[in-house]
């Protein structure tokens, strides 16, 4: 059996060799601490002395041994002094027998298991749950990487590891492969193999399978007719066929997998399988995934259709209230002017009477019309006011025109969704039975509801207007029950059965079953141990959030602070005095020194030092498939990450052909892929010296994340209004997240309707840094319950808090009892640890599925936030957030560095966001996919450009500081320090592309003299 090419020639390489230390790592890797003195004393001579610390150093450092002839002469040389050893080690007589031996006591004394025997049940089973959900042979390898640190394993070599995932993912597709040949009859191959027959289209001349991979992404009701057509043909096939998927038991990411070979590939690859189950099994895989995500588009363009028919309600309604209003006023002045008042009345009689031409029978006949006319026009005025307060009363008891205009619009609503109503399937067993009574009848009845449909759903003020059964208002009807569906899904209170984003909540979590048989195994393997005993963690949290209150207000007692105050109204005001960063300036200029740099060639030289084009492997996740040039690779870059396209940069430049370059990005550019080129930058940055005189402390990142709207130039499904960012058009967000160091580390596409809150967990999960890291956000950018699960994979949650004072903060006592201690910052409730505690088995099951990525965060927390006034985990997760959320905010007032960091960072990723707008340049800056999964790898793209520009930034002035003589560099370090490295007025990034193969030229760059370059 052929191994699998886990790592490149290159990163095998680095991952056999021992780690290259630094001079300061050397002296905490190698140090003598007590137990390695007492290991050491009794050992027989220098060469094993010295050979058991540096496995214990290199152990330290990675986790892993080594055989001697991996030990650098640098490390050898350090241990020697260390040790006092003056002659030559004679490391050959260090036998294998004392080096398995001694890692033995290492083991002990660092308290880790040994991959073998020990700790291999344990990573096969989690590698077993990897296959499962058919990640990448890499991501694979690093996901192992991890959690044998995080369990504290030993990290087997490359060979077991690479041997291990060749035969996981080979087992657990043969598996598949395997009840697929038990399960599938004659006749249902037969039937699969119809997707594949072009004949049977006389038409159109392809097979019915291309018909079925897109949408169409527009609201017309024919377009959804078209829609739910195609999707309940895919449906016919999916329950065909569902007794043997299910007999699979994919994953959503194995299914996915699968399914996006099969939406990559051509008919004729399809039919080119050597074994034609495996085909079948790709085949299903794709039908699952289809019926799955067009359940889920068919709901969002329920819920957009609905909202739409609303808001265009309320728009009619409140356009007739204010023209109704006008009419009412000026019928009310015209009746005042009719009306003679009292005062009027009298001064006419008065004059009657005066009148000595009248005789007295005409006088009283005068007064007697006079009085007549005065009656009359009270008896009219009263009456308008009663008719216009009845009026008025019924509008407010029944919103009768609110009614009547959603009765009006109601037909053409119905065209768009009625039919997305009848295809879709609810979860009967966790939604609200009286939604689900009337939708069932809604699909018996095929919509023609008669006079007794289902008005249990109704609210009370709804169910009066249909008293009167004998004229039943069916269209009001159909609009109302719409209406209620869609609350209905968006409170969680109706789900889905067959879909990827409207199940159920426990659906995403790991199963009861497993949870309960496994859950030590679980909580070890999510790095959660330590949070098992609830009781001990809220008695921890209690005692620092007690220590925090008394330290702020003693020191506020003290007038220690001069950034905060308290106003008369007991609040907190907060004045943080500005940084030393700037935007610009110093930096920019040292770039531009030497002129333009082309983009193309800033790639050239990121890959030229990472090999950032091996990321991008063929989609086969096994076989090997010729790799594509370096130059296209490139063109594809730059094509979707400049948003300039792969058909017109392939026709504007030079050395490439559209069709060759269509399909590298096809069967290449798969989002992983392009994350992984971008990992490799980001670790070659962090080796840079010059990189870490951004951080405020060598062993802390700071990070943030923000969004910048961007317009979808195409009809598209996924797209939302936001009239404060897109006016009349629709957009999509880019969410990205940034470090200290100003390297973009994820990115991700989100809805302009979505909380961004939701998405920050996902983007902190991809953060693959050993550091301690402080995150920072806008204030749309948390809730309580990110800061309870950023607590729990060990992130301090710094977001930006706008009127600080006006926050709730939490204590674990009454507020007397803080009162009697004479504190001036005083909680606003206090926490509730029943309420808490009651959840802890189910809120750490919702953070291993978090951390384990059994789900993604950004999915649970929307579905868990649609829950908000009834689900008992929601109000668990919330209540543990206040506690962390409480001390943030003391530590907030507490710290003026802290807020001051923070305002730092958070302009570093509003400059990224500027920065981004500059690579995102073409088509009006505007999206050209109408699918999200399109849409994220141009971001990514977009991201990998930007972080090759700031490595290129890092090279060229680390490249002039170790040319610089020692007395200038002091001062560019200082200057550098004040700046930012997200800089690109220096770099060309539009004109013509040459993507003809780069001659072979002098490296702009000295790598080796920049990668020894150290900085204090």
């Amino acid at each position: 059996m052929t191994r699998l090419s886990v790592l490149s020639p290159k990163e095998k390489s680095e991952f056999c060799s021992a780690p290259k230390l630094k001079k300061s790592d050397r002296s905490i890797f190698f140090a003598l601490t007590p137990d390695v003195r007492n290991a050491i004393k009794n050992m027989r001579n220098d060469t094993n002395r010295a050979g058991f610390i540096i496995q214990l150093g290199y152990f330290k450092a990675s986790s892993r041994f080594f055989t001697v002839d991996k030990f650098r002469q640098r490390d050898i040389n350090y241990v020697k002094r260390i040790l006092n050893i003056r002659q030559d080690l004679e490391l050959d007589n260090y036998t294998s027998t004392v080096n398995t031996r001694h890692q033995r006591r290492i083991l002990e004394i660092l308290g880790w298991q040994s991959f073998e025997p020990d700790g291999y049940h344990t990573v096969v089973q989690h590698l077993h749950d990897l296959s499962h959900q058919q990640m990448s042979p890499t991501n694979i390898f690093h996901s192992l990487i991890d959690f044998c640190w995080k369990n504290k394993i030993e990290v087997p070599s490359y060979y077991q590891l690479s041997m291990l995932i060749t035969d996981s993912l080979n087992e657990f597709e043969d598996s598949l492969i395997e009840k697929l040949t038990d399960e599938l009859s004659i006749q249902q191959k037969k039937e699969l193999d119809c997707l594949f027959d072009t004949e049977t289209a006389k038409t159109t001349k392809s097979a019915p399978i291309t018909r079925y991979k897109r949408l169409r992404q527009s609201f017309s009701a024919s377009d959804i007719s078209h829609n739910v057509n195609t999707s309940q043909i895919i449906a016919t096939y999916y329950f065909q066929f569902e007794p043997i998927i299910e007999k699979l038991a994919l994953t959503d990411q194995a299914t996915e997998y699968f399914a996006s070979w099969v939406n990559k590939a051509t008919t004729f690859q399809l039919k080119q399988f050597p074994n034609p189950i495996k085909g079948y099994l790709y085949l299903l895989s794709y039908i699952r995934d289809q019926y799955f995500r067009r359940q889920d588009s068919l709901v969002e363009t329920f819920l957009k259709c609905v909202q739409s028919n609303i808001n265009q309600v309320k728009k009619i309604q409140n356009e007739a209230d204010k023209k109704q209003k006008q009419a009412l006023n000026s019928a009310i002045n015209n009746l005042r002017k009719k009306c003679i008042n009292y005062k009027q009345f009298l001064d006419h009689i008065v004059d009657i009477t005066q009148a000595k031409s009248m005789s007295e029978n005409e006088r009283m006949q005068k007064i007697e019309q006079v009085v007549e006319d005065y009656l009359a026009l009270q008896t009219e005025k009263n009456k308008s006011k009663d008719e216009l307060h009845d009026k008025q009363l019924e509008n407010v008891v029944t919103n009768k025109a609110y009614y009547d205009i959603l009765e009006e619009k109601s037909l053409v609503l119905q065209n768009k969704v009625s039919k997305i109503i009848k295809f879709l399937t609810f979860d009967e067993a966790t939604s609200d039975a009286t939604i689900i009574s009337a939708i069932n009848y809604f699909k018996q009845t095929d919509g023609d509801l008669g006079d007794s449909p289902p008005l249990s759903f109704l609210k009370k003020e709804e169910k009066i207007l249909f008293s009167d059964r004998s004229h039943l208002r069916i269209s009001l009807y159909k609009s109302l029950l719409f209406d209620h569906i869609k609350g209905r899904i968006k409170s969680g209170r109706l789900n889905l059965k067959y879909s990827y984003q409207y199940r159920a909540i426990q659906d995403y979590l790991i199963s009861e079953e497993a949870w309960a048989q496994n859950k030590s195994a679980l909580l070890r393997a999510a790095g959660l141990s330590s949070f098992s005993d609830g009781s001990n963690t809220l008695n921890e949290l209690k005692g620092k959030l007690d220590n925090k209150y008394a330290l702020v207000n003693k020191r506020l007692q003290n007038n220690e602070y001069n950034h905060i105050r308290i106003g008369k109204d007991g609040r907190v005001h907060t004045r943080i005095p500005k940084t030393d960063y700037k935007q610009d300036g110093v930096i920019g200029d040292m770039l531009k020194e030497n002129g333009y740099v082309h983009i193309l060639d800033v790639l050239r030289e990121a890959n030229n030092l990472c090999n950032i084009t091996d990321c991008f492997t063929h989609s086969s996740i096994k076989h090997t498939k010729m790799k594509p040039s370096n130059e296209l690779i490139m063109a594809g870059i730059m094509g979707l990450g400049c948003n300039i396209g792969v058909r017109k940069i392939a026709n504007i430049s030079v050395g490439v052909s559209e069709k060759v370059l269509d399909n590298t990005v096809n069967w290449c550019f798969d989002l992983k892929n392009i994350q992984a080129a971008s990992r490799k930058l980001r670790s070659m940055i962090s080796k840079l010296s010059l990189s870490n005189v951004f951080k405020n402390s060598p062993d802390v990142l700071h990070t943030s994340s923000d969004g910048r709207k961007v317009t979808v130039g195409v009809e598209s499904l996924q797209a939302a209004h936001s009239f404060k960012y897109y006016g009349k058009d629709k957009g999509m967000s880019m969410y990205g997240f940034i470090d200290q160091r100003q390297v973009l580390f994820h990115s991700m596409v989100i809805s302009p309707a979505e909380r961004e809150a939701a998405f920050v967990i996902d983007g902190l999960l991809q953060n693959d840094v050993s550091e301690q890291v402080i995150h920072s956000t806008d204030t749309h950018g948390y809730t309580e319950s990110i800061f309870a699960a950023t607590h729990f994979i060990g992130v301090s949650f710094a977001p930006r808090i706008k009127n600080v004072g006006r926050q709730h903060i939490y204590g674990f006592s009454a507020r007397s009892t803080y009162k009697k201690r004479g504190y001036n910052i005083l909680p606003t409730r206090t926490i509730n640890r029943k309420l808490i505690l009651n959840q802890w088995d189910s809120i750490l099951r919702f953070m291993a599925t978090i951390t384990l990525k059994h789900t993604p965060a950004s999915q649970l927390f929307r579905r868990l936030n649609s829950y908000a006034t009834e689900h008992a985990l929601y109000k668990g997760i919330k209540e543990f957030g206040r506690i962390i959320k409480s001390h943030f905010i003391l530590s907030y007032y507490d710290d003026v560095e802290l807020c001051q960091q923070i305002e730092k960072q958070l302009s570093r990723i509003e400059l990224s966001n500027k920065f981004e707008h500059a690579v995102f340049f073409d088509n009006n800056q505007e999206f050209q996919f109408a699918d999200r999964d399109q849409q994220e790898k141009a971001t990514a793209c977009k991201s990998l450009i930007q972080n090759a520009i700031v490595l290129w930034n890092y090279l060229f002035l680390s490249q002039k500081i170790a040319t610089a003589d020692s007395e200038d560099r002091e001062e560019i370090v200082t200057l550098i320090k004040t700046g930012s490295m997200i800089s690109w007025a220096h770099v060309n990034l539009k004109g013509e592309y040459d993507f003809t193969r780069q001659a072979t030229n002098d490296d702009y760059f000295d790598f080796e003299k920049i990668l020894s370059l150290k900085i204090a």
